[in-house]
């Protein structure tokens, strides 16, 4: 009897041991499944991240809160390639419709200055550390307005400048070309503003169409002769020049000069490569303005479609390589 006695209050030990344990195990804190939990999402952004240790869970929760926003990187150059000929009574005309193009961040410095990490919860169950982010919205909305006010202040100026001050076209079209490039900058700071302020943005005096409108209306009042010594090099060059809207002259003082260049054909493994360079050279007169080079790299396993895909790919970029000449030689 004794003995069932010892062994019963054993075994009840035993079980209060389990019962101890068990409620002295760290509960999962809410946050986990619903991270507005304690930080209201009228006043916090909020996301979780996790890993096995502390700094990377970190990385990840604050990542996890960049991904909101979106972010995107504002490329300052336009897209010519949809630019499409037609004929009006028996002359080209250049239909140039440029598309801003754009390319997802992977870094968001800036949109995330105002985050913090401030929880940590280690998951015995599976190791796991998660770790919890926030970002107050009203000190973020003071940032993003700021930049936004910055930013209209800078492109109203070059607008100004293009419009009104600058001493020929190519300065203008300079000018111009970084108020596009601010302008995109400068909606993604709005789109940004506007997660963080319940979709109410800022209004610009200016948005993409219009500066792009004025970009056009700049290009076509340029005149620009073609130089080169092979005709399917002038040929594409001319075309070039056209997709863009600048009407190509017999004669100016403004010329661009195209050399194509192309070392022997090289077989490896049964594929054939064929590399170059194009160069593009453009002239005021006698006096160089600028002079830049462009790589160039086809490949194929037949050596006979190696030029037609070289040839693809300089007529694909060249209105962009003319463009970006154009607006950033010296003046």
């Amino acid at each position: 009897m004794a003995l069932r006695i010892h062994l019963n209050a054993a075994v009840a030990l035993v079980l209060l041991s389990v019962l101890a344990a068990c409620s002295s195990a760290p509960k999962q804190p809410e946050w986990i499944d619903k991270p507005d939990a304690e930080y209201p999402a009228h006043t916090h952004l909020a996301a979780i991240g996790s890993a096995d240790n502390r700094p990377l869970a970190a990385d990840r929760a604050v990542s996890n809160l960049s991904k909101i926003f979106e972010v995107a990187v504002a490329e300052s150059s336009l897209d010519f390639s949809s630019a499409q000929l037609s004929s009006t009574g028996g002359q080209q005309v250049s239909s140039n419709e440029q598309k801003v193009t754009r390319s997802v961040s992977t870094e968001a410095k800036q949109v995330m200055s105002g985050a913090q990490v401030v929880e940590y919860w280690e998951s015995e169950e599976d190791a796991r550390i998660y770790a919890l982010a926030i970002l107050a919205k009203q000190p973020a909305a003071n940032r993003f307005r700021k930049s936004i006010t910055t930013s209209d202040r800078e492109i109203n100026e070059l607008v100004n400048y293009a419009t009104s001050k600058a001493g020929n076209p190519l300065v203008a079209l300079k000018a111009l070309k970084k108020a596009h490039g601010l302008q995109l900058e400068r909606d993604q700071l709005n789109k940004n503003l506007m997660v963080v302020a319940s979709g109410q943005g800022v209004d610009g005096r200016y948005d993409l169409p219009a500066i792009e409108k004025l970009i056009r209306d700049g290009l076509s009042t340029l005149k620009i002769a073609v130089k080169a010594d092979d005709p399917s090099v002038k040929a594409e060059l001319q075309k070039a020049i056209s997709d863009l809207g600048i009407t190509t002259a017999q004669q100016s003082n403004l010329v661009l000069q195209g050399t194509l260049d192309t070392a022997p054909v090289e077989a490896r493994q049964n594929w054939y490569w064929l590399r170059g360079s194009y160069e593009l050279i453009f002239f005021d007169g006698s006096n160089v303005l600028d002079k830049q080079r462009w790589p160039i790299k086809v490949s194929s396993t037949e050596q006979n479609l190696l030029k037609q895909r070289a040839r693809d790919e300089i007529n694909r970029n060249l209105p962009q390589y003319v463009f970006d000449m154009l607006s950033s030689a010296p003046n």
